[in-house]
């Protein structure tokens, strides 16, 4: 059966679309979004047995460290936020000149998947639900110890839509 020009020419056109469509990766008509940067609360706290204030920025957190280490101070050394899309890394430097990275990898439906890394002492993946926090004790510094706390918030992308796109 032969075909005439101008169906051929159409059909070899939808193809081209077709084709340059897989290649960025988005299936014809969808409209593929890249997903939210994660945003990372990074802080940098000292911690220490010696007598000394506890700042209230910190109140939750001493509850919870409480139960575990003994300490009477508590000081925040630096709060930073970070703004990253999955797979770009940040990073924070300590006052003990070491540095703590991070990087979100993925988001399923544990959390974010995150890796990180304490320079000299800890590399590792962690999945972190959005808002929730994780605290890393860190280098021995001046009379007691730093320690980091992770609080990563993030939106969790839409579901592709199934079946027909609307309008079609």
């Amino acid at each position: 059966m032969l075909l005439s020009r101008a169906v051929q020419a159409l059909m070899l056109g939808a193809a081209g679309l077709l084709l340059a469509s897989l290649a960025r990766g988005q299936v014809p008509g969808s409209q593929a979004e890249p997903p939210s940067p994660v945003n990372i609360e990074i802080m940098v706290g000292y911690v220490s047995a010696q007598p000394g204030p506890i700042d209230p920025r910190l109140a939750g957190l001493s509850s919870m460290l409480g139960r575990e280490f003994k300490f009477q101070t508590m000081r925040v050394v630096e709060i930073r936020q970070l703004s990253l899309p999955l797979r770009q890394m940040g990073q924070v430097d300590m006052p003990s000149g070491h540095w703590v990275s991070v990087e979100p990898e993925e988001i399923t439906d544990r959390g974010v998947r995150m890796g990180v890394e304490v320079q000299g002492m800890l590399r590792t993946h962690l999945h972190i639900p959005s808002g929730n926090q994780v605290v890393i004790g860190a280098y021995s510094y001046e009379q007691g110890r730093l320690v980091v706390r992770l609080v990563p918030t993030y939106v969790i992308p839409a579901a592709p839509p199934e079946g027909p796109l609307p309008g079609r």
